[in-house]
């Protein structure tokens, strides 16, 4: 049997090259199709806690998984994340703006993956109608 041509292994190699870098950008893209989800339904939350009647008693979250029966006293703030561990207190609304936001960036960063993974399925199509056609060749 005769050895593939070196053009033959570098397109095979190039073709492996984009495979592996669609999974990677599908798990991206599938990521933040999670967060960005997250994010609706921390609106929505936030929507619901603000039509709360203070008084009212309601579960709050103390890990995932594990809950706490408390009363609301306000329902005007919430105590926000801003990362590294730092909270700040915010208006529902501001919240729920933020929060918008996140999301808005979210899908748009989704949206950029997507095209992307587009262009690189494209190019891998490409490469193996070439390889195909440079083994026929070279059998």
């Amino acid at each position: 049997m005769k050895e593939p041509s070196k053009e033959i292994q570098q397109k095979y190699m190039e073709l492996q090259l984009i495979q592996h870098q669609l999974q990677q950008v599908q798990k991206q893209v599938q990521a933040l199709d999670e967060q960005a989800d997250e994010m609706d339904v921390v609106q929505q939350a936030l929507a619901d806690f603000s039509a709360a009647k203070p008084g009212s008693e309601m579960y709050v979250t103390v890990t995932p998984g594990v809950f706490a029966k408390a009363k609301l006293e306000n329902n005007e703030t919430v105590l926000l994340n801003v990362g590294a561990g730092a909270v700040v207190e915010k208006p529902v609304p501001d919240a729920k703006k933020i929060m918008a936001k996140q999301g808005t960036e979210l899908r748009k960063m989704q949206e950029e993956l997507t095209e992307q993974l587009q262009k690189l399925a494209h190019r891998g199509e490409h490469l193996q109608s070439e390889l195909k056609k440079l083994i026929e060749k070279d059998v």
